[in-house]
């Protein structure tokens, strides 16, 4: 139990399966852990954390609607990541995203997640990797199994800033 009274339950955890696509995750199991997955009266496992790291993700296109083809997965039904209000944990590192702004594009809808990790993605090669995601997700609290400082989303605003600037001065 958490302090707010809430079960603390482990991630739903589709790691390590060379998934290729999203969409493969309704026709695999997730991996079992050391803990049981818990779930509600409708049988649906209930988690606020997601596993999809080390696959051969090439892109998180149909995680918009996974509830929606793994819906035994979570409570509820909706085609979209506001599905997933709760999920605050997602680790999607070790796969082959390139996209940082499709990334963050979908990731954006999700407004409680606040660690996640991206790591060993192509997309982590992009120019202000981690300044564009601290900026997009303003509740990350970690990013790569490393805490977000105060200090962290300050020089992100300062870089961010100073760049609008320069193309301002440019045009």
């Amino acid at each position: 139990m958490t302090a707010n009274g809430t079960a603390v339950t482990p991630p739903v955890d589709f790691s390590f399966l060379n998934l290729y696509s999203i969409e493969e995750m309704s026709s695999k199991n997730p991996r079992r852990g050391v803990k049981r997955y818990h779930r509600a009266k409708s049988g649906r496992l209930e988690s606020h954390a997601l596993r999809l790291n080390n696959n051969q993700l090439t892109s998180i296109q149909g995680i918009n609607a996974i509830s929606y083809q793994v819906h035994k997965l979570f409570k509820s039904k909706e085609e979209d990541l506001s599905a997933f209000p709760s999920l605050k944990i997602l680790y999607l590192h070790g796969n082959q995203l390139r996209h940082l702004n499709h990334v963050l594009t979908i990731l954006s809808t999700l407004q409680h997640l606040y660690n996640l990790t991206l790591h060993g993605n192509p997309l982590q090669e992009r120019k202000r990797y981690k300044e564009q995601l601290i900026h997009r997700l303003p509740n990350l609290r970690s990013l790569d199994f490393t805490n977000v400082t105060q200090t962290d989303r300050r020089k992100t605003r300062n870089k961010l800033d100073t760049t609008a600037l320069y193309r301002q001065n440019k045009v």
